[in-house]
């Protein structure tokens, strides 16, 4: 009788793809080596989290490899895209005019 052939964990399966997918698209992003590399985990654990309940809501539970890789590549530019937004933002200017704001509003001044 002849051994099955040994198969990956899908839990583990699931991590491979996932990472493989968000180290693809690390080509195309920009940012500094740790940013790129957090960037890199966030779109692996993003495609952790959602492989299993995208491969059922698209009827594609036989192709989770699949549906994981595209996730970490895609999980990847939207990881990269939240950090662009983060640095877009002044956030000091917007908490002076949100202070402001709230001054005029209750009669402090302005």
């Amino acid at each position: 009788m002849a051994d099955a052939p040994p198969t990956l964990d899908p839990s583990l399966s699931k991590i491979i793809a996932g990472v493989a997918g968000a180290f693809v698209s690390l080509r195309f992003v920009q940012g500094s080596a740790l940013e790129r590399g957090s960037m890199a985990v966030g779109g692996a654990v993003v495609s952790y989290y959602a492989t299993s309940p995208a491969a059922l809501w698209m009827g594609m539970q036989n192709a989770e490899g699949l549906v994981g890789f595209l996730i970490g590549l895609f999980g990847m530019a939207i990881i990269a895209k939240v950090y662009e937004a983060i640095h877009a933002v002044d956030a000091p200017r917007i908490a002076a005019d949100t202070w402001d704001a709230i001054r005029r509003r209750i009669g402090g001044g302005g």
